[in-house]
């Protein structure tokens, strides 16, 4: 499985021959980032947030759509792919127009996590289904996405072997959120491996190393 970061928290993952794109950002409204503008078998949305997180306009067609608001609780298999969702919230407060998801799925022995726009801790019932995940891309930004203080407290409890942060400052994006460093200053005591380009490849064989974070140079 190769992970490419985009950038802010859109991402192409390539495995089992499928080009899957998550959270396409809309270009130029969400800042400087440039546009998606490559083929996909398969998007996924973690939520309805056209500028940031859900705009199809610039990937090159034919593709499938996955609307993660939208599936079953037992998840749905596209393209081969069993994709589940977690409805959580972008805000402490759990307000219902704050509802998202994190969006999940296993391929090629790698079981990936993109916990979207997540903002606020993880009840156990939340948790259970990511626990011990390999790997796991988390909002870095800190709020409106998850608080940095509480970032350390839920990577414990999920226990990934691979974060990548995402949704971060960069002189690409225009929010008022974080840069990486605060988001690194929040995990002590973790591994951090920075990328030569924009991707990585994950082999289940190597699994077993410590865990560790490993940063991504955005593509676009």
């Amino acid at each position: 499985m190769k992970i490419t970061w985009y950038g802010h928290a859109a991402f192409l993952i390539e495995t089992a021959g499928l080009r899957i794109i998550v959270d396409p950002y809309r270009s130029p409204d969400s800042g400087g980032y440039e546009p998606i503008a490559e083929p996909a078998d398969l998007v996924i949305v973690s939520h309805e947030n056209d500028r940031y997180h859900s705009h199809l306009g610039q990937i090159v067609p034919p593709f499938e759509v996955v609307r993660a608001l939208e599936l079953p609780p037992e998840g749905r298999t596209v393209r081969g792919i069993h994709i589940k969702a977690i409805h959580v919230f972008e805000t402490p407060e759990r307000l219902p127009e704050d509802e998202v998801t994190i969006v999940h799925f296993r391929s090629e022995g790698v079981h990936l996590v993109h916990l979207g726009d997540l903002g606020h801790p993880l009840t156990d019932a939340e948790l259970e289904p990511i626990r011990n995940a390999d790997v796991v891309l988390i909002p870095a930004g800190g709020p409106p996405t998850i608080d940095l203080p509480l970032v350390a407290e839920l990577l414990d409890a999920i226990d990934p072997r691979v974060v990548v942060p995402m949704h971060y400052k960069t002189p690409k994006i225009n929010l008022n959120i974080q840069p990486l460093e605060r988001f690194l200053n929040s995990v002590p005591g973790w591994n951090v491996e920075a990328a030569r380009g924009g991707s990585i490849t994950i082999d289940p064989a190597e699994l077993d190393r410590p865990r560790r974070i490993v940063l991504l140079n955005h593509i676009r």
